[in-house]
């Protein structure tokens, strides 16, 4: 009797497996691609009622050939139709991380990123702190093949002793020198401070 009973408990545990087996083979892997099939669908829909490819969270590094680090951080972005390697950026951070360990750090609503060459174009309330040195400015355009930051339309300028009102500030970062300069020639840039 107790092989009987053994036995019979065996096919019973055998059935139980077989019947749990044959569920996740067949029915569950149908529930799985059904589900994807529909996040898929909702994915398709979004994309074609915002009418673009929206990236959340990106993050970008490069290093050149200085040694100079350049990190670039949005919330989200969007590539341009036509234009893979131009990519638009919402809610900047930026890095320009130095070899001496200087760091130059942007902040702005928007900008436009050249994923091939790392130029970038900053709109929209940017902000540029570096060292002791604050600039507010409506646009600024860094390029990476001239060393060159060049910040344009309503440039404030301050640091601890100085306040400086003009039309371009040009920063080489590489030689730590700044040309600042009015886009009318007989207009005056604006300076305030301690002397």
């Amino acid at each position: 009797m107790d092989k009987k009973k053994g036995l019979q408990l065996s096919l019973i545990i055998l059935l139980f497996l077989s019947s749990v087996f044959f569920y996740q083979k067949f029915f569950r892997v149908k529930i799985d691609l059904a589900e994807k099939t529909i996040d898929k669908k909702n994915l398709d829909n979004k994309n074609e009622i915002d009418g673009s490819n929206l990236i959340e969270s990106l993050r970008y590094v490069s290093q050149d050939l200085i040694g100079n680090t350049y990190i670039i951080n949005a919330e989200s972005a969007k590539i341009e139709e036509g234009e893979s390697d131009n990519i638009i950026l919402f809610k900047v951070n930026a890095e320009i991380i130095r070899k001496d360990n200087e760091v130059i750090i942007i902040y702005s609503e928007s900008a436009n990123y050249n994923k091939a060459n790392n130029d970038t174009v900053f709109k929209d309330n940017v902000n540029i702190e570096y060292t002791d040195q604050i600039i507010k400015a409506g646009i600024v355009k860094l390029n990476f093949s001239q060393n060159l930051i060049e910040i344009i339309e309503n440039v404030y300028y301050m640091n601890s002793n100085t306040k400086i009102y003009a039309d371009k500030i040009e920063l080489d970062y590489l030689r730590k020198k700044m040309r600042i300069s009015m886009v009318n020639k007989n207009d005056n840039v604006q300076i305030s401070g301690k002397y």
